[in-house]
């Protein structure tokens, strides 16, 4: 390959995800802010429409091998505790959308990625390599990093929804607060838990709402709560039914919470040679689990338009312009589906009078959208 690399800003799944998208047909160099290649949060939901995407990247078989397969997904109403919709994730949910549904710990799918990212000989990683300084204009970019300055051509900036380098290229896209905290944290899955612990189970609740499911193979279970900041989940939760509040005493008392943070909706990811990817580009709220799997299809989109397109900058262009209006979509659904899930007053009463009633199909129906695309 003698065409110049392609510089990637971020080793985290977006990162890794362009990489592997790129290493067929350029020269890669990733730049991770960190001291290692790791990754932080907990347990993260796989749709088929993530694990399509990890197909043509080339690193489903790596990624299969540390996911699980919930039966099924429970949305249950956090007040009374009543069971008021559930969604089977089997066989047939899988010859629907063409993929399973799987669940993972986070730092084990970086994990996975990275070991495929490795094998591809074209590619190499820099640690330590925190981006201070960039300018980007058609003669080309500048950047320093780590201490060091380069000059290079193409630039995908995969650094998150702080991103550095779109809040310096691209004016008034800082992150934005949505005045939520999540509090996650990985536990021993109860041997005796209230409800079905080995299912996806959906907690809503006036003004937050709880998700918990299996994750890894030493029998974990992710649990996040969600509640307005400045509140616990032992204050928030206070009324909630006693088999809710029974999970949530299992949670540590010294877990930090995370802002709920997501990024700005932008008129274009490109910018004389760089391209957003990942969170950098369309950060939301993960509330409809498609956090990673927006990053994955990032990149997917990007390995499917370079042997069709004439340079790089061609590539990205296309990548954008494909992206763009699913992305839009799934950032706002994302915020509407966490009003519905912290539904108050009228509203609640109407939502838990109406999920019993809707026929599964009806509920699949409204999420293929997200999943078949």
């Amino acid at each position: 390959m003698t065409s110049p690399p392609v510089y990637i800003a971020g080793g985290g799944i977006a990162g890794l995800g362009a990489a592997l998208a790129l290493s067929p047909h350029h020269d890669v160099v990733i730049l991770e802010q960190a001291a290692a290649f790791s990754e932080v949060g907990a347990g993260l939901q796989l749709g088929p429409n993530a694990m399509r995407a990890l197909q043509m990247l080339g690193a489903a078989e790596a990624v299969e091998a540390i996911t699980a397969s919930p039966p099924e997904i429970h949305m249950r109403d956090g007040v009374s505790g009543r069971l008021l919709q559930r969604m089977a994730l089997g066989r047939a949910f899988e010859t629907r959308y063409g993929a399973p549904y799987r669940v993972a710990l986070r730092a084990e799918l970086h994990a996975a990625l990275l070991s495929v990212v490795n094998t591809r000989v074209n590619v190499k990683t820099s640690t330590n390599m925190r981006v201070t300084h960039i300018d980007a204009n058609p003669l080309g970019i500048t950047m320093s990093a780590g201490g060091e300055h380069f000059k290079i051509q193409n630039l995908i900036a995969a650094d998150g929804v702080h991103s550095t380098i779109r809040q310096r290229l691209f004016a008034d896209t800082a992150q934005i607060d949505s005045h939520e905290v999540f509090h996650r944290c990985l536990i021993a899955t109860p041997s005796n838990g209230p409800v079905a612990m080995d299912c996806v189970n959906l907690w809503m609740f006036p003004g937050g709402h709880v998700v918990h499911y299996p994750v890894g193979s030493k029998g974990q279970l992710n649990l996040v709560a969600i509640t307005p900041a400045g509140a616990t989940p032992t204050q928030h939760f206070a009324s909630a039914h006693d088999d809710l509040r029974s999970i949530l005493a299992l949670m540590p008392s010294d877990n930090a919470p995370w802002p709920g943070l997501y990024a700005p909706a932008m008129q274009s990811w490109i910018k004389n040679g760089v391209m957003l990817l990942g969170d950098a580009a369309h950060a939301t709220l993960p509330y409809l689990a498609q956090g990673a799997a927006m990053s994955l299809e990032d990149a997917a989109t990007l390995f499917e338009v370079l042997p069709t397109t004439q340079t790089l900058n061609h590539a990205f262009a296309e990548t954008a312009a494909r992206r763009m209006t699913r992305t839009r979509r799934l950032q706002r659904e994302s915020l509407s589906a966490g009003r519905t899930y912290q539904a108050k007053g009228i509203m609640r009463l109407l939502q838990n009078t109406a999920l019993p009633l809707l026929p599964e199909a009806i509920m699949w129906k409204r999420l293929d959208w997200i999943y078949k695309e």
